[in-house]
């Protein structure tokens, strides 16, 4: 592998083989691992198109949409580091200082910068040696993890049975959704995405999973 990311070059892997099987289920659709991944290109090619690079602080905000997760793995694959801002949490957008927004909100822009716009590279970005993705917790704190993500990816492998079907009740936004949506995919599994659910859904999400 390398020094590159674990996690970024299996989550490229698993999406790139997982070819027609369905990947995520959601509102009535679904999308294949191979949609899935051109999605997950075409985002990459927009954010970078608006000047996120190595290093900048991304906060993704929305619901539990495939696109929410797809965003966060595009800004990384940039080599930004992600913090997801819960609902009703805007106060920290300021305080934070994120350099960009990202949103699945399809009432606004799915990019609001908050820096001057980067001149645009056409050189390839190379994979990040590692990734950073934090969560708005209590107050001012955040939860973050970096070396959880490369050690599910070290460990994780395809059900032997064959894929599984994951109902995630928990929000992408909150840490324990969004591992369990990692390692999902990770084990080339469909996540079937709930609605956004309260706190007591999220706990009960991690304890069906043994992840309490």
């Amino acid at each position: 592998m390398g020094e590159s990311s674990v996690f970024l070059t299996r989550i490229l892997d698993v999406l790139l083989d997982g070819g027609d099987h369905i990947a995520f289920a959601h509102r009535g659709r679904s999308m294949t691992y191979r949609e899935t991944f051109d999605t997950l290109r075409r985002l990459h090619a927009t954010l970078k198109s608006e000047g996120i690079v190595p290093g900048q602080l991304v906060a993704i905000t929305g619901g539990n949409a495939p696109e929410t997760i797809l965003l966060q793995f595009a800004s990384q694959l940039l080599g930004a580091r992600v913090v997801h801002i819960d609902e009703g949490r805007s106060d920290l957008l300021e305080l934070l200082e994120v350099d960009h927004v990202l949103t699945t909100d399809p009432e606004g822009p799915l990019v609001t910068s908050r820096v001057a716009r980067s001149a645009r590279r056409d050189e390839e970005t190379p994979l990040p040696r590692s990734i950073e993705t934090m969560f708005s917790g209590d107050g001012t704190n955040l939860v973050c993890y970096r070396d959880v993500y490369e050690e599910m990816a070290r460990t994780t492998k395809p059900n032997a049975d064959g894929p599984q079907r994951v109902l995630l009740i928990a929000p992408l936004s909150h840490p324990i959704g969004n591992r369990l949506t990692c390692k999902a995919l990770l084990a080339g599994d469909t996540v079937v995405l709930h609605e956004r659910a309260t706190g007591t859904g999220s706990f009960a999400a991690a304890n069906l999973a043994g992840e309490a």
